[in-house]
């Protein structure tokens, strides 16, 4: 197996994270800066963000463009981590220094600069000069100093030798560039050790300070030890302060499929999960958790070691999100592998039923999360994305409608059968430009939009744009808000296309529905949200009905209607009265539709069929019986209702009787399929015929059989082939 190091990387070209840009144009102002005056420049960023590794690509900037001009700074890095104390530290800077000029060719600056570097740090080595804030600097006598008297004190005129190293680097005309890094990684005292040798040896001409620290504890740190302001403190030594830009949430996603695509590769071509589980567990159990290429290669490295030798026992999704959990939020992990009982249900929970329908759950586990210094909501949802007990406990509903045997036969963690198996052990990359989504977001009217969004979405770059769009929601002005989520609504089924070349995959149309919700969440009254529900129920056409069928039951849920157990106060985004009128609206447009659009050619016929019983019962059922007079329409709405595996090497399919046997019965279908004409079997789509070979191949199994797509195939090049006899 391949590991992803966590190694700083050295040149442009290796860049994933899209700095290479930043790190170009700060390598460009280092080597430009032409002042007199030294210069303390501080690099911010949190730990892993990859200071590390734009420092070494501005270096490498700078020998690009000293190449040209034959004037490459002298560069040192130089690491602070064994002293004694912080006379010992400035002595070893200054060893270092001269080490540093020692190894150039410049024979000029070795004589000139080498020497006034000496005597400077001799006169530094008889006298200490220690800061004291509020009272000045105090001179001592160093113990050397003290054995050698007198003499050597009137000798170690500091403000003298400082003078002539001075004149030294201005006659070199030769830019000394010292790099201390992993500043955040020293201990209080050592960090403010560093900062008291960058302000009394900083103010030389030639010498640019390059410091890279996390903002947060370097300030921490000196607050603590200086009890001073750790802001005002930064302030007086950096000149000029340089944040780490901040990573796309989009481009750290891509990555992360990218390798988790080449681990599962490795691992086995007989690895599957399900789509609509798996965008749930990567939104809430495994985005919310990584937010650097650290966490990335952590994450990735750890699973394909347990993954790896536990693939065949356990589910994929689940395996992911257990150590996605297990390295980036060990308190949670262990916290879920310390409540069994509590996330999957059990004989005791069973037992104490009536007792346990008493307790605010949702109230408990914040409470609980929180004391343990984890984020509760992110907790929760995580959680509940995994295990349907644990969802139902605390209102939320997502897949909480998974059978018992669904979770069961898919290995999955919430089976507690399986339950301990999980706990053993660059601007290049720029599609649209920011102008672009900019005008779209403040300018534009709504038919400029939309033929922007159209030209986008065929383009191939409509992932890119709503990415984009979904990172800036919170800027869009609230008089736009509506028209921008209308326009959404009306297109979303328009949308194609997933989110990487991998095979690991978030489609257009999830991410163009997160972008509504947090549009939705962020309208103030419930007559917006209901103007522009109603005004997109009012457009529907035969490619969005399914996606509005999605929004709507979701409202349902939240009302406890449809299969909703329990009301969810943040979910009733309109008013019950609102959402009687939108469901009338909507089998009216249902109604509309189905007129002239065949029922195969609805996006999402199947969940749209699932609303429509549930509004206007006798209507689906008149439409089922004028539709089922013909035997290929009765075989095609059954082919609607086939459930997708994805696997590494293809997919598999299966059959819930339970959504359509009041309509039709397996027997009936099985004979339809077995009696039909062969040799007119390509009225069927090719989808259609390896679900019909699918359901021929599964009947008489249980509900909890599927059939591989390569064996369906087979069973088509059967029949194609008696033909020919």
């Amino acid at each position: 197996m391949n590991y992803s190091t966590d190694k700083p990387i050295d040149t442009c070209e290796q860049d994933l994270l899209g700095r290479a840009s930043f790190s170009k144009q700060l390598g460009r102002a280092i080597y430009d800066y032409n002042g007199k005056d030294g210069l303390v420049i501080g690099l911010y960023g949190k730990w892993g963000s990859g200071k590390t590794s734009v420092i070494n690509m501005a270096v490498n900037e700078m020998i690009t463009l000293a190449e040209q001009e034959n004037n490459m700074p002298l560069v040192m890095k130089f690491a602070p981590w064994n002293y004694s104390d912080k006379d010992n530290l400035i002595s070893i800077f200054f060893q270092s220094l001269k080490n540093k000029i020692e190894l150039q060719d410049n024979e000029k600056m070795k004589k000139q600069v080498g020497k006034a570097l000496n005597d400077y740090a001799g006169a530094f080595d008889a006298l200490s000069l220690i800061p004291i804030v509020g009272s000045g600097v105090a001179a001592i006598l160093k113990s050397v100093a003290q054995a050698q008297g007198t003499n050597l004190m009137q000798s170690a005129d500091l403000e003298k030798t400082k003078e002539l190293l001075e004149s030294a680097l201005v006659e070199a005309k030769k830019k000394i560039v010292i790099i201390i890094d992993d500043i955040d990684r020293l201990t209080n005292s050592q960090i403010r050790d560093v900062f008291q040798l960058v302000k009394q040896v900083a103010d030389f001409s030639n010498v640019i300070y390059i410091l890279a620290m996390d903002r947060k504890v370097v300030r921490r740190a000196l607050q603590e030890v200086h009890n001073i302001d750790g802001n005002e403190y930064l302030e007086k030594i950096i000149q000029v302060p340089f944040e780490i830009p901040e990573l796309r949430k989009s481009r750290l996603n891509s990555i992360f499929f990218s390798k988790l695509d080449e681990v599962v590769k490795e691992i086995s071509d007989k690895i599957e999960w399900n789509d609509d589980y798996w965008t749930d567990i990567f939104q809430n159990c495994i985005e919310p958790y990584m937010n650097t290429l650290r966490d990335v290669n952590r994450v990735i490295n750890t699973f394909q070691f347990k993954y790896g030798a536990m693939y065949r026992e356990t589910s994929f999704e689940d395996m992911l999100a257990i150590t996605t959990i297990e390295v980036l939020e060990p308190e949670l992990y262990r916290w879920i592998g310390n409540n069994k009982e509590a996330v999957c249900g059990g004989f005791m929970r069973e037992f104490l039923s009536d007792s346990v329908n008493k307790i605010d759950y949702q109230k408990k586990y914040s409470e609980e999360f929180s004391s343990l210094g984890i984020n509760p909501d992110k907790a929760i949802n995580c959680i509940a994305a995994m295990f349907p007990v644990f969802a139902k406990d605390v209102n939320k509903n997502a897949f909480a409608y998974y059978s018992y045997s669904d979770i069961r036969s898919k290995m999955r963690v919430a089976y507690e059968g399986r339950f301990e198996l999980y706990f053993m052990y660059d601007l290049e990359d720029i599609k649209i430009s920011r102008n672009i989504i900019n005008a779209c977001i403040y300018k534009l009217d709504t038919e400029s939009i939309r033929n922007h969004l159209d030209k986008i979405n065929k383009q191939g770059n409509i992932i890119y744009f709503l990415d984009e769009v979904r990172s800036l929601i919170n800027n869009i002005p609230y008089e736009r808000l509506g028209l921008i989520a209308s326009i959404f609504l009306e297109m979303q089924g328009n949308f194609h296309g997933q989110n990487s070349k991998s095979i690991f995959t978030i489609s257009a149309n999830d991410i163009a529905e997160r972008c509504i919700d947090d549009m939705m969440n962020r309208l103030k009254t419930e007559e917006d949200r209901f103007k522009i529900i109603y005004t997109a129920v009012k457009n529907l056409n035969s490619l969005n009905l399914g996606t509005m069928a999605r929004r709507i039951n979701r409202i349902e849920l939240a009302y406890g209607r449809l299969a909703g157990k329990e009301e969810k106060e943040e979910g009733k985004i309109i008013s019950l009265n609102h959402l009687r009128e939108i469901e009338e609206l909507y089998v009216s447009r249902i109604h509309d539709i189905v007129k002239t659009v065949p029922f195969v050619d609805i996006k999402g016929f199947k969940f749209v069929f699932y609303l429509w019983e549930s509004f206007e019962k006798e209507g689906a059922k008149n439409y089922i019986n004028e539709m089922f007079e013909d035997d290929v329409n009765k075989i095609r709405f059954v082919c609607m209702f086939a459930d997708k595996w994805n696997e590494t090497n293809g997919c598999s399919w299966s059959f819930n009787p339970k959504t359509y046997s009041k309509y039709i019965s397996d027997e009936e279908i099985f004979n339809l399929i077995q009696d039909y004409d062969k040799s007119i079997l390509e009225i069927f789509s090719r989808e259609e015929q390896i679900k019909m070979a699918s359901f021929v191949l599964r009947y008489g199994k249980n509900e909890m059989f599927d059939v591989h797509e390569q064996e369906a195939m087979k069973l088509i090049e059967q029949w194609k082939n008696s033909i020919d006899i």
